[in-house]
């Protein structure tokens, strides 16, 4: 479908998150209680990034958001399916799958903390952030062998999260590493990369940018990284270089083949 919608209408999905047989490692709201530990003070935070007077608690806020992601989009659950199967478990019930999702999203932090961060600003030639229903965009810098996500927060900006790289003296919770304005092509990339992503039902934008949205489809045979990089007055040759020094730290199992969510072992 494509239109003006209103937000209750947009990736929603009655029952995806239900118990059959609540206990109290599994409540029927454990679901509920981890978005509600957020939700309410995102859009301030949110606002707060974009404004530059983040506080910690903010940041922290941010940071529930980008971990819920895993979990909460609606293709979770097949992802959580071949999971369960790969544990021995061969008809998996729904049960299963919330019980995962208890575990992705425990492991997720843990990983998290592994990563270093950017705030990421569009350019003023630049073309607004799209989201899709899964809410981040999976990125691979072939040539560093890095990977990350990238995660619209509004049409103005963006934290990329890059993970395996977190030093020794890193404080992830305190807010972003470094803040980076993209160009328009480079801003054009995410945004075709976000249509691009597995198993997505919709790329959402806002309203003025309408003919926009029906052209990404085509966008992505044509663009390239620009030679001076991505970013606007800054000559890093790749979205996560300024991530790359230092040690780097093991990707968690299925980072060969890198999913948001996958989970450690």
């Amino acid at each position: 479908m494509f239109g003006p919608l209103k937000a209750e209408n947009i990736a929603y999905k009655y029952g995806l998150y239900d118990v059959d047989a609540p206990s109290s490692d599994l409540p029927a709201d454990f679901a509920e209680t981890i978005w509600q530990e957020y939700e309410g003070a995102l859009p301030a935070a949110i606002s707060a990034l974009e404004q530059g007077t983040l506080a910690r608690d903010d940041w922290k806020t941010i940071l529930l958001h980008i971990q819920a992601q895993s979990i909460r989009h609606p293709d979770y659950d097949r992802v959580a399916v071949a999971y369960v199967q790969e544990d021995g478990v061969p008809a998996p019930e729904r049960d299963h799958v919330q019980r995962q999702r208890q575990t992705t999203f425990r492991e997720t932090r843990q990983w998290m903390a592994n990563a270093r961060y950017a705030l990421i600003r569009r350019g003023t030639a630049a073309p607004r952030f799209v989201l899709n229903d899964k809410g981040y965009v999976p990125m691979h810098d072939t040539l560093l062998d890095l990977k990350g996500v990238l995660f619209p927060l509004s049409g103005e900006i963006a934290v990329l999260m890059v993970v395996g790289v977190a030093q020794p003296t890193d404080d992830y919770e305190a807010g972003p590493l470094a803040e980076r304005i993209l160009n328009a092509k480079g801003t054009e990339l995410v945004n075709q990369a976000a249509w691009m992503v597995n198993e997505i039902t919709c790329v959402m934008g806002h309203p003025d940018d309408a003919d926009y949205l029906l052209q990404l489809p085509e966008t992505g045979s044509t663009l390239r990284l620009p030679r001076l990089g991505p970013y606007r007055g800054n000559r890093e040759p790749s979205y996560f270089h300024w991530a790359s020094a230092g040690t780097r730290v093991p990707l968690p199992r299925g980072g060969q083949d890198f999913r948001w969510g996958a989970r450690s072992r």
